[in-house]
């Protein structure tokens, strides 16, 4: 009886370890194992940038300037151009009716904006407009005609036949084709954080040369174009 006893225990633990391999098989091994795993902690520490011990964050300087071209330079008078044609320089006096020998004159600003770096500015581009194209009210033989000069530290006041322009510091020499660019670069004081730097007056000069004899520039006009620049992060 006990040999049979002990026969039939083996059966039975044979047949459970049979049952457990079938559960094992059967994927209902992923139960054991969830019975098995701990609950995880998660604890999070994020950061951002900064500038300094304040509540600064990194960012850019402003870099810019702005122009006047309407004496007597009204502070709302102040604009940004920085696509051709720009600002409208005002010739004066009947710089549509030139003669030979005739010269007119144009007095304008540029300045650093408001919280802007100092700047060093360069008349770094001269040129006939394409806008409107060449024609009668845009002549290219008249643009080949006529001759320029220009000044910085001129004032308005200045800035005429009768003025005195030995306060002032050449930027382009007497008899310039007008396609010259400028011969020096000129700095531009910054801006505060609330006020634009201080103004550098400029000056220019246009002359239809006292030797022209060309009669086909009769009734012509131009729009000669200047762009002044200045550059930072090179």
């Amino acid at each position: 009886m006990l040999a049979d006893a002990s026969a039939i225990e083996v059966s039975k633990s044979a047949g459970r370890r049979g049952k457990i391999r079938a559960l094992l098989a059967s994927g209902l091994v992923l139960g054991v194992g969830a019975a098995f795993t701990l609950a995880a902690w998660t604890d999070d520490e994020w950061v951002f940038g900064g500038a300094g011990p304040g509540t600064d964050t990194p960012g850019t300087k402003i870099y810019a300037m702005q122009q006047n071209t309407l004496a007597p330079f009204a502070e709302a008078s102040w604009v940004d151009r920085p696509t051709p044609n720009g600002g409208r320089l005002d010739f004066t006096v009947n710089a549509t009716d030139l003669l030979p020998g005739d010269t007119v004159y144009a007095p304008f600003q540029l300045r650093a904006v408001a919280g802007s770096e100092a700047l060093t500015v360069s008349l770094a581009e001269a040129r006939q407009a394409t806008n409107p194209a060449a024609g009668p009210t845009n002549s290219t033989a008249l643009y080949n005609a006529l001759r320029y000069q220009a000044w910085i530290g001129l004032d308005a006041a200045d800035c005429s036949a009768a003025g005195d322009k030995s306060g002032g510091t050449a930027l382009v020499a007497a008899n310039s084709r007008l396609d010259t660019l400028g011969s020096v670069s000129f700095p531009l004081a910054a801006g505060a954080s609330g006020a634009a730097g201080e103004p550098e007056n400029l000056c220019f000069a246009m002359t239809l040369p006292a030797g022209t004899t060309d009669t086909s520039l009769q009734g012509k006009n131009v729009v000669p174009l200047w762009r002044f620049t200045s550059v930072t992060g090179q």
